[in-house]
């Protein structure tokens, strides 16, 4: 029996972002959304875009160890890859610059795998809809990125076009797109 059961946590604004009574406006039949707990308690939001399962959770406080002269206090969002061999993580870090780390990249020493995460400061009393809005923006280029990625990573001769605006965006990943538009109320 675990006598140190995890007490669960409460979010800032994650919670309303994902609530339609409080602006979440994707039907589930095209955002699928879905709360889950972490094994520290922390709440999480499994959030599919375009086929892309992206994870995203609220840090109130740093981890373990941890010590930062700044807040710990961050909205943030991350798709982990699986199955996925690399090479050479020049090429992972030489993309990471060119986006000017927006999205960046990650590896989880548990799985050997790569992610890619985003992530901005909040803190509690942050205005939910600028908190959605940014969320959205961020999952929207999680969603694009990672399926350039993986395409890239499946195909043996050649690379794919970069997405690079969201007319071309939008015939790719249109879910992705619009979250792309949102952070400017153009949804």
């Amino acid at each position: 029996m675990d006598w140190n059961i995890p007490e669960p946590m409460g979010t800032w604004v994650l919670d309303k972002i994902f609530d339609p009574a409080d602006g979440w406006d994707m039907p589930a039949a095209v955002v699928p959304v879905n709360r889950t707990q972490s094994s520290d308690g922390n709440p999480n939001y499994l959030v599919t875009v375009d086929g892309i399962i992206i994870r995203a959770w609220e840090a109130h406080r740093w981890g373990e160890g941890v010590e930062r002269a700044v807040t710990a206090g961050r909205l943030a969002a991350r798709v982990e890859f699986t199955g996925i061999t690399i090479h050479d993580f020049r090429a992972l870090l030489t993309d990471n610059f060119s986006w000017s780390g927006l999205p960046a990249f990650g590896f989880n020493s548990a799985s050997n795998q790569p992610s890619l995460h985003t992530g901005f400061p909040i803190a509690a009393g942050f205005p939910v809809d600028l908190a959605r809005r940014q969320l959205k923006v961020c999952m929207g280029l999680l969603a694009i990125t990672s399926r350039e990625l993986l395409t890239a990573w499946n195909q043996t001769t050649a690379t794919p076009q970069r997405v690079r605006d969201w007319s071309t965006a939008e015939g790719i990943a249109s879910v992705a797109a619009t979250f792309l538009r949102g952070l400017f109320g153009e949804s």
